[in-house]
């Protein structure tokens, strides 16, 4: 089976084991560490010893407002072809005009293995982008598995560094520019305080990648979650701009950091315990760690532990972990001081909740973080907001677009 055939309905309906396997992209150079892309109010993946001056408030496109507040949401697998379902679009407007967002992140599998040519790819993605572009917010998009599919199984040759490139052509995108780091638009945005020119808040960006490669050192992954995992110049990219940014600025900035998979921590904060998935330590965890939402599918981490989150342990200015990429999980706690957690799935593409039947959606949703320069380390928590409660028609039967949302006009096929 193709990484790209698999599909997780067929494990949830039959709990058979991870089989798809794929070449991962092989080790890029080392990342050269930071600077500041001063004209879009970013940092990047570039040299960790330049010092640039820092970007005022209104140079920089993320800042918190004059009350004090910044609120950030977080959409995760939208995952659908060039004929979105209207109902994906639908909720993610309504979402921004009720919470009010000052940024708004697709974090992972922007699209699905749908499109056949590289003219639909591009329309997936403008179909997912336009409900913040219109509005004028903000907004950015991090990578996951399913987002090269259709390059590998119907040769669209649109890769994530065209993706990117490509996204980055419109007004209100914050993505760094590819690197040569592992991963694609990698990157640190800045968030300004309301009074004040030195940083607040940070948003960190990591591409987590896709699939392990299919026989590693020459053995088998049969029975493991053979998914993709950040690699150590990533995480290294992560401690040596931290520490810069502490020496820059004279303390840790507070922040949040996204990815598409998973870590294994996300799992054993659930479980209470390391080595198993057995629910007799759920109960003490909930209790221990604060959790508060929904499990019900497995959590699909990498096939390594990358130690991300014992560097963002060690390091101490990153106040959560978000991911997505398994859509019916909704849950969060406070594991150790740094909150784990999931972006419910956005998209009413792919699989959901009981397939099939009027459950399907109604785990669509979306993660909101509330910033205020009042709370402590300005950082005052998370909520799920979930289509079904938006009067969102709940019908298990998609719903396409008629036809593929026209480009802006400043935005044109790379």
């Amino acid at each position: 089976m193709s990484p790209s055939s698999f599909n997780r309905r067929q494990i949830l309906a039959s709990s058979g084991m991870l089989a798809a396997l794929a070449a991962a992209h092989p080790l890029s150079a080392k990342a050269q560490g930071l600077s500041s892309l001063s004209s879009r109010g970013l940092s990047s993946t570039q040299s960790s010893e330049t010092n640039p001056t820092p970007a005022s408030p209104a140079d920089s496109p993320l800042a918190f407002d004059s009350d004090g507040t910044f609120r950030v949401v977080q959409f995760n697998d939208t995952q659908d072809d060039h004929l979105t379902d209207r109902r994906t679009i639908e909720f993610m407007g309504q979402v921004l005009d009720k919470e009010k967002a000052d940024f708004a992140l697709i974090n992972g599998d922007v699209i699905s293995s749908g499109p056949k040519n590289a003219t639909q790819v591009y329309q997936a993605i403008n179909n997912v982008v336009l409900p913040m572009e219109e509005r004028g917010i903000p907004w950015a998009v991090t990578f996951g598995n399913h987002d090269e599919d259709s390059a590998k199984e119907d040769g669209t040759g649109v890769l994530k560094p065209q993706m990117t490139e490509f996204v980055r052509q419109y007004k209100h995108n914050v993505n760094p520019a590819d690197d040569a780091m592992y991963g694609v638009s990698n990157g640190r945005l800045e968030i300004a305080g309301s009074k004040s020119a030195t940083p607040a808040f940070a948003l960190w960006l990591l591409d987590s990648g896709a699939y392990a490669p299919e026989s590693p050192a020459g053995q088998s992954t049969d029975g493991l979650k053979a998914y993709d995992w950040l690699r150590p110049e990533q995480v290294q990219w992560y401690l040596e701009t931290s520490a810069a940014d502490e020496s820059r600025y004279g303390a840790k900035t507070p922040g949040l950091m996204f990815f598409h998979i998973p870590t294994f921590e996300h799992h054993h904060m659930w479980y209470g315990q390391q080595y198993t998935s057995k629910d007799s330590g759920h109960a003490e965890a909930v209790k221990r760690h604060n959790i508060v939402g929904e499990k019900n599918e497995d959590c699909y981490t990498g096939l390594f532990n990358s130690g991300i989150y014992s560097a963002v342990f060690q390091r101490g200015d990153v106040l959560g972990i978000y991911c997505g990429h398994d859509h019916i999980n909704t849950y969060m706690g406070n594991y150790y001081g740094v909150e784990l957690g999931y972006g419910p799935g956005t998209g009413f593409g792919p699989y959901g909740l009981h397939d099939g039947t009027w459950d399907q959606h109604t785990l669509r949703g979306a993660r909101v973080f509330t910033l205020d320069e009042s709370a402590p380390r300005h950082y005052a928590g998370t909520h799920t907001v979930f289509a079904k409660d938006y009067g969102i028609d709940m019908n298990p039967v998609k719903q396409p677009l008629e036809a593929p949302a026209a480009f802006p006009e400043y935005v044109t096929e790379i």
